[in-house]
């Protein structure tokens, strides 16, 4: 990938702003809503015709010096954040706060307890595959989803890695803890959970990496680096100042969850604490942190997936950020994007439901004897005709087996499925014969 060019340096501004006797900022004024109504990045003004006849020096000295006065500096151990909360973060931290904070109905649209879990594992699933797929996981989502609702041993170092994200988005989101506090230790767990069997060595997980040979690449050039971690022989100073960040408030501003959890998150992917798996880790604490500031409903959101679908713009806001004096704001309105796009995808498959949910309850009405589960796999059976097996129901419902068993086996009772014996286990296929009504 292509670098982003450097802004010039405090001295060279300096330098420059010496040898001009006056500025006339009102005839910049335009262009200057123009950057930061976006947030532009001195790479991206370069390149925009929009500039084309206008000194660019002269226009990033003023934005510059506009960014420094208005920027919160976020210091962790020496190293400075600059963050700039511009009228675009304060709408979206505004609209997420509403929406992710209670407004996503989900009792008035899923309606019963059994569809929230399927919801609930659906979107657990979604993010283990995109956030393992942006490190290189090459399992595609289907197969992917196929082997963790069918509980199938995973096959290839791909499926090992989103079967490990699936068990630690799992851990994190059955062991809330209102306002618990982040530590090294903590930290390490999560990452032994997401790196089990996956990094070569054994005494690789949970620990932080004891030299400097962990480097950055380019995703499209494996030997272009992007980024040099901070030396190994720092990291646990700057960890447990990013522990103290998360736990503690400033005394001099305030910083939203939103932001201090995508702080994080960038700080993990900046420090590389670990041989492998930092970017794993980094967005599994991102939905941690979140979640015990009571966005209960963020664990329905599948991040990752919009993340990955937009891959390049990531790794920029990285680059961005740290091309520009850490200005994290490049990294923050990135994420804020990106969160608004999983949200409203989730939106738009809660919307889908509402009409799926009204058939399923006239099944149950029509035929008592059904419970909601029943009557849900047996509409989605109907629509995609495949074989169920047992372990199959009980993931996708977060149920006991033997309530999947008992759920399947009514079915067949009631003559809804025909039951095969497949080597050692039950397989169950959809009766055509017979409809849902």
């Amino acid at each position: 990938m292509r670098l982003p060019n450097k802004p010039p340096s405090r001295s060279e501004i300096q330098d420059f702003l010496s040898g001009k006797p006056s500025i006339n900022v009102e005839e910049l004024r335009p262009y200057i809503e123009i950057i930061n109504s976006d947030y532009m990045h001195w790479d991206e003004i370069g390149i925009d015709p929009r500039f084309k006849n206008i000194d660019l020096k002269l226009l990033w000295a003023v934005v510059d010096i506009n960014r420094a006065f208005s920027a919160k500096n976020i210091s962790i151990n020496g190293i400075t954040l600059r963050y700039v909360q511009t009228p675009f973060i304060e709408k979206m931290l505004h609209d997420l706060d509403t929406r992710i904070g209670g407004k996503i109905e989900i009792k008035g649209q899923i309606l019963d307890t059994p569809l929230q879990n399927k919801y609930l594992v659906n979107s657990l699933m979604e993010e283990a595959i995109a956030s393992s797929q942006l490190e290189g996981a090459a399992t595609t989502r289907v197969v992917a989803k196929k082997m963790l609702r069918e509980n199938r041993k995973p096959q290839t170092h791909s499926e090992k890695m989103i079967l490990n994200n699936y068990i630690t988005m799992r851990f994190i989101k059955e062991h809330p803890v209102q306002n618990q506090k982040l530590s090294i230790d903590f930290i390490k767990e999560i990452h032994k959970l997401i790196a089990k069997d996956t990094l070569g060595k054994k005494e690789y997980e949970g620990a932080f990496r004891t030299d400097n040979e962990v480097k950055v690449f380019a995703r499209d050039d494996p030997f272009q680096v992007i980024h040099n971690p901070p030396d190994y022989q720092i990291i646990e100073k700057l960890m447990l100042e990013v522990c103290n960040f998360i736990n503690t408030e400033s005394e001099s501003y305030y910083l939203h969850p939103f932001v201090k959890a995508m702080v994080l998150h960038y700080m993990i992917g900046y420090i590389h604490p670990f041989n492998d798996g930092n970017g794993r880790t980094a967005r599994a604490l991102f939905y941690w942190y979140l979640i015990t500031q009571r966005y209960d409903y963020l664990e329905y959101i599948a991040v990752s997936t919009a993340i990955n679908n937009a891959k390049g713009q990531y790794a920029r806001a990285y680059l961005f950020t740290e091309t520009d004096n850490n200005d994290i704001t490049y990294f923050i309105k990135f994420n804020l994007r990106a969160l608004n796009l999983a949200v409203q995808s989730f939106e738009t498959y809660v919307g889908k439901t509402r009409e799926e949910n009204k058939k399923i309850f006239e099944a149950i009405r029509k035929n008592p004897k059904l419970n909601i589960r029943q009557a849900d796999i047996l509409f989605n059976l109907s629509k995609n005709e495949r074989p169920l097996v047992i372990a199959e129901m009980q993931k996708i419902y977060n149920i006991t087996y033997q309530t999947a068993r008992s759920d399947l086996l009514e079915l067949e009772r009631q003559d809804y499925l025909h039951k095969i014996l497949k080597g050692k286990q039950f397989v169950f296929l959809l009766n055509k014969k017979k409809c849902l009504g």
